[in-house]
């Protein structure tokens, strides 16, 4: 069953003297429930328009997103705003957490905004930071926890009020080898055991081999799609050999791990 499904999305942007420059051509996309995506392609192929599209962040100039059978590019603002609030999770790259809220008042906001009952929220807490494996740090402010922690605490977030969809923006490109892959081993762990519906824009290899299918894009078009099996080194390897392939700047990708 899927949970997300675009039909002819595109998005042009133009400029005061009347160039229009087309980001995104009729894309056509789904996403089953439970599913892992990863989104790669060079500076400019228009994944980070995409991903904005998908997550109702900006509106497309023409077609139409699907999430959870409710087209959300014909919700009002208001709307809009309260299908984001209950259905998304976000997950950002600068983690967004809040320097004068605690970890655990940051990871409840979602809850907070929702008018939850407090138990109901302190139950939730309790899950979401053992399963990440934050649980001791709820009571610490941002500058007394690692990048990779802060980043565990904004996957809580983005979990806690129990989404139809998650969206990462570059998860890992603020942190180090050992700290990014203990956010990506989070990630697919909780996407293994919540069968949580992730898509996810990133330049690393290393990230994207977690992935289930990674879809590659160039020039605002799908230029490729590959899925993993049962070796995740195999499908980083695949994932490697579909960006030589793909070309662009050396800056494009981040540095391979091995």
């Amino acid at each position: 069953m899927s949970v997300l499904n675009t039909n002819n999305l595109s998005k042009i942007y133009g400029n005061k003297r009347g160039i229009q420059y087309e980001a995104l051509k009729q894309f056509q996309l789904t996403v089953k429930r439970g599913e892992f995506l990863g989104i790669m392609g060079p500076s400019g192929s228009g994944k980070t328009t995409l991903l904005n599209l998908l997550s109702t962040i900006d509106k497309p100039t023409f077609g139409k997103i699907e999430i959870n059978g409710k087209n959300v590019t014909s919700l009002p603002k208001n709307k809009l705003a309260e299908f984001r609030r209950n259905e998304i999770g976000f997950i950002f790259q600068d983690y967004n957490l809040l320097d004068t809220l605690t970890i655990g008042e940051n990871i409840l906001l979602p809850l907070t905004l929702q008018g939850r009952k407090v138990k109901e929220m302190e139950r939730r807490l309790v899950i979401v930071t053992k399963q990440l494996g934050i649980d001791t740090l709820i009571n610490k402010r941002t500058f007394e926890v690692s990048g990779g922690q802060m980043q565990r605490a904004a996957i809580a977030r983005a979990i806690v009020h129990e989404p139809t969809i998650i969206f990462a923006d570059e998860p890992t490109g603020n942190l180090d080898s050992k700290s990014s892959a203990t956010v990506m081993e989070s990630m697919s762990t909780l996407q293994q055991r919540n069968n949580t519906t992730t898509v996810m824009v990133t330049h690393d290899p290393y990230a994207a081999s977690f992935c289930e299918r990674v879809i590659f894009i160039k020039d605002g078009k799908l230029y490729n799609e590959i899925h993993r099996g049962d070796n995740r080194q195999t499908f980083f390897q695949d994932i490697l050999n579909v960006q030589s392939l793909l070309g662009g700047n050396n800056d494009d990708f981040q540095t391979i791990r091995p």
